[in-house]
């Protein structure tokens, strides 16, 4: 079987706000990211490359849940 499990990932971003190369400024910001891969390791690897910034200031991630992929919805077991 190919991916048959993905991740529902919420996490919180906090960013810079810049001028001129200075930090003047900080926000928060929450996301919530459906990823595909299988490998918790890969998972944390591919959220900091989809969030990298010269911004990012932390990365908090406050929720990962494993759902089927929508092909493999109606076999629960899988999860097991």
């Amino acid at each position: 079987m190919n991916n048959t499990l993905e991740y529902m990932v919420c996490c919180r971003l906090t960013l810079a706000q810049l001028e001129c190369g200075q930090v003047v400024g900080t926000s928060q910001h929450k996301q919530q990211v459906r990823s595909t891969t299988a490998e918790l390791s890969e998972l944390f690897a591919d959220l900091y490359e989809q969030f990298r910034s010269p911004q990012l200031l932390g990365l908090q991630i406050t929720s990962i849940s494993p759902r089927l992929a929508p092909e493999f919805a109606g076999h629960a077991e899988l999860l097991q």
